[in-house]
């Protein structure tokens, strides 16, 4: 489907829906979050490309190493390990704020958008640690009749080639 003839209506539920996923996960209402998911989602990152470490000329040659590999439930279970507060990485729990712009739908059917979009991702731990990620996502969104909106996909590929700390947020 040409994305061009995507309804105003529908691009405003698909940025409600960024909106909303941001503030729950910002807010730290996962059980919430996860009620964004399909049941079949697959969420992954792809640790990025380094000159160490290139990427062959068809990316299929070799899968890349992946940070994020997670199904609806490792993802539910790493909800869960988060509310047991036996997290030493999120106990207290992370500070966090983020921003999703550049929302763009690149491709569509009559059930399933691709969209692609910028995130920034900004981190306070114990009031004094600071640290931002930036990156983009590549997701796909699912009609759903009683949700509305659901993510069945997100691919997120971080513009760092160092990370600035371990990663046990959500993107």
């Amino acid at each position: 489907m040409d994305t061009s003839q995507l309804d105003v209506e529908l691009r405003l539920r698909i940025h409600e829906f960024y909106a909303r996923e941001t503030m729950f996960l910002d807010d730290g209402r996962l059980d919430e979050w996860l009620r964004f998911l399909a049941p079949d989602v697959r969420y992954t990152m792809p640790f990025p490309e380094s000159s160490t470490h290139p990427l062959g000329d068809d990316d299929d040659d070799l899968p890349p190493f992946l940070l994020f590999n997670d199904d609806y439930e490792s993802l539910k279970l790493r909800i869960a390990r988060l509310a047991t507060g036996l997290a030493p990485g999120e106990t207290p729990r992370t500070t966090t704020q983020r921003i999703v712009s550049d929302i763009l739908v690149t491709d569509a059917s009559d059930q399933e958008f691709s969209v692609r979009s910028s995130v920034l991702v900004f981190l306070v731990r114990h009031e004094r640690h600071e640290n931002f990620f930036i990156g983009k996502r590549q997701d796909v969104l699912r009609r759903d009749e009683d949700s509305g909106l659901l993510l069945a996909a997100r691919a997120i590929t971080l513009a760092h080639s160092v990370l600035p700390r371990a990663i046990s947020i959500f993107f």
